[in-house]
Order: structure tokens, then sequence, then C-alpha cells
């Protein structure tokens, strides 16, 4: 995978062709509507977390999940962001936005050690992540975008209205047990 790092606004990567063909189509097949319960903040609704329970139901997901733990995926996270992803508790969150939505300005809680988020055109192509300044990462199918979370690396979402679900993938690294999400 050719991996471009960018260093403004603030350091992140950008990748497209992340995930294999059959990840990417068992990702834009889960049935699947979620809301934005509190505004401006993802938080709380009806999120699925990918783990153990989903490896008959969604087997290509739930290998990529495993490969976080210990994995070609974990390795690739590891040489960009120069950090180590051992002992730390891997998240796979799918993303199924629909209605009004927005992300307030925010920077991610500083127990992450890696924020990841591959957006799909599953219905449509919806817009990308707005960065500081207004610097907008490009959404396009199957690609991905992550950084290492720090006080600097603020973020949001436009106020937007999906009038149909806008499907992405969020995987995160967090130093402690997620407040939702599956453990090994």
């Amino acid at each position: 995978m050719k991996t471009l790092k960018y260093n403004y606004p603030w350091t992140h990567w950008v990748v497209d062709d992340f995930l294999s063909p059959e990840c990417l189509a068992e990702l834009k097949s889960v049935d699947h509507e979620g809301s934005q319960p509190l505004p401006g903040r993802r938080v709380g609704g009806d999120r699925i977390f990918i783990g153990s329970e989903h490896a008959e139901q969604y087997p290509h997901m739930h290998k990529l999940w495993q490969d976080l733990h210990a994995g070609e995926i974990k390795k690739y996270f590891e040489s960009h962001t120069g950090l180590d992803y051992t002992n730390l508790y891997p998240r796979v969150e799918v993303i199924s936005d629909l209605g009004d939505f927005y992300l307030e300005r925010h920077h991610d809680m500083l127990e992450k050690r890696l924020t990841a988020l591959v957006y799909t055109d599953r219905a449509r192509l919806y817009p990308g992540t707005v960065l500081e300044d207004g610097y907008v990462i490009e959404s396009q199918d199957n690609r991905c975008m992550f950084f290492v979370p720090s006080e600097h690396t603020w973020h949001s979402y436009p106020a937007t209205h999906f009038d149909t679900v806008r499907r992405a993938m969020q995987i995160n690294y967090w130093t402690v047990p997620s407040p939702s999400g599956p453990t090994l």
C-alpha cells in the first residue's frame, strides 16, 4: 500500500485501497442505520463494534480486528506511526450515519493512540473530515486517513444531512479498555 504522510496542518497519513476487496464489500453490506443522539459528538446511539461475536457474521472485518491485535495491519500502523501497539486495545466500529449530522471541532481522547477512518461510497460518497485551517481530507472509496491523537489534532465534520447511510469504518487503539467495544 502506498501511504502518503502529510505534516500540514498536523501529521496524518492517507492510503488508498486500504481494506481488502472482501472486507470493503462486507463493510458496505452491513444492514444498519445510526443516529446522532448527542448533536456534535459521536457518543451513544446504536453503534456496531466488531469483536469475536462477529466471527461468523462478518468474517473479513473480524479478521481485520484480529490483525489489529497481532498481524499485518498492526505492523502497518506501527511502521508509520513509530508506536508499539502491543498490549493496547483495538476497536473497530462500523459507522452508519443517517440524517442530520455534524462533529464539533475536537481532538480525540488522549487515551487513544491511533485514530483511523476508512471512507466508502456505499450509497454515495459524502464529504471528508475537516482538519485545522479548513483543510479537508478528500473522501474516496476505500481511502483511509489516520493519525496519532494529541492536543493538537483538532478536527470536525461539517453539518450535513445524510439522505442515505454514510458508511465508514473507524479504527482505534486505546491505552485502556474502550468505553464501548469488544476486547479479546
